[in-house]
């Protein structure tokens, strides 16, 4: 994540180091799951992980699960592919296990 927020050092400075440590993890944990070599790619990567964590409201895990779905169906970070119809809303297994629970 600060190889990729070193684009913008307004941004880079903008998180404590101990949130830019887990975007870090997350970013290479996601990059090892995935198999991604590229620094392109890996940049698409964190730009997503960035996206899901300025929106707030989920964990590392989720914005991981989310991440490397996203990534594996051809979702670009800043939008949707061409050739799918737009996505309802993206849950989390925890959300849907929830949803579940609750009979919905």
């Amino acid at each position: 994540m600060r190889s990729y927020l070193s684009q913008s050092p307004e941004l880079l400075s903008m998180f404590s180091d101990e949130v830019l440590d887990v975007l870090d993890s997350v970013v290479r944990r996601a990059a090892e799951t995935l198999h991604i070599v590229d620094p392109a790619e890996r940049n698409e990567v964190a730009a997503r992980i960035f996206a899901l964590y300025t929106i707030g409201g989920r964990t590392p895990e989720e914005i991981l699960e989310l991440t490397i779905r996203l990534h594996r169906e051809g979702y670009a970070p800043g939008g949707r592919r061409s050739d799918k119809p737009p996505v309802k809303r993206i849950r989390t297994e925890r959300q849907r296990r929830r949803l579940k629970e609750d009979g919905r």
